[in-house]
């Protein structure tokens, strides 16, 4: 017999489609190959085939449920309402400060955020992106304090090893 000979008794035997049937099996009552093969008196490799088909598996279901997590997650960087957005006119254009450099890393930053949400991720140029956001967070570490810290922290360990 073939796959779909299989598929026809099996679906005639529940009286439900076949993915309605390998749903059951394999996602609410979580049985095995073997165990769902016996279970509807087939052969496991016929099983293992539908399993796989259907996307049952434990580790397909995991990889589709992280693909739908990941889609959700689509506007991360577009709704981060605290961000500058692009159109802002700079404020310090005609200075060399901390603040300058700050306001044109946010301005970058968010050029490249919307450059990756345009692009979902595959521009190029959407690459910079985390180089910009590693700065913004080191300029925070400074304004806490918490890059001198660190300093302390590591020139201490060097002079005692």
């Amino acid at each position: 017999m073939r796959y779909t000979q299989y598929k026809g008794v099996v679906e005639r035997e529940y009286k439900k489609s076949l993915r309605k049937i390998m749903y059951e099996l394999c996602v609410v009552e979580g049985l095995d190959s073997v165990n769902g093969a016996l279970r509807l008196g087939v052969a496991k490799t016929i099983f293992e085939y539908w399993r796989n088909f259907y996307r049952y598996d434990d580790h397909q279901r995991l990889f589709d449920q992280k693909v739908q997590e990941l889609d959700k997650m689509h506007f991360l960087y577009v709704n981060e309402g605290k961000k500058p957005t692009v159109t802002e006119p700079l404020h310090h254009t005609d200075e060399s400060s901390l603040e300058g450099f700050r306001e044109q890393v946010e301005q970058m930053a968010a050029y490249y955020r919307e450059v990756h949400a345009e692009s979902k991720g595959l521009a190029v140029e959407a690459s910079n992106l985390p180089l910009y956001e590693f700065v913004e967070e080191l300029l925070q570490r400074y304004e806490a304090g918490e890059l001198l810290e660190e300093i302390m922290k590591n020139s201490l360990n060097a002079e005692k090893g």
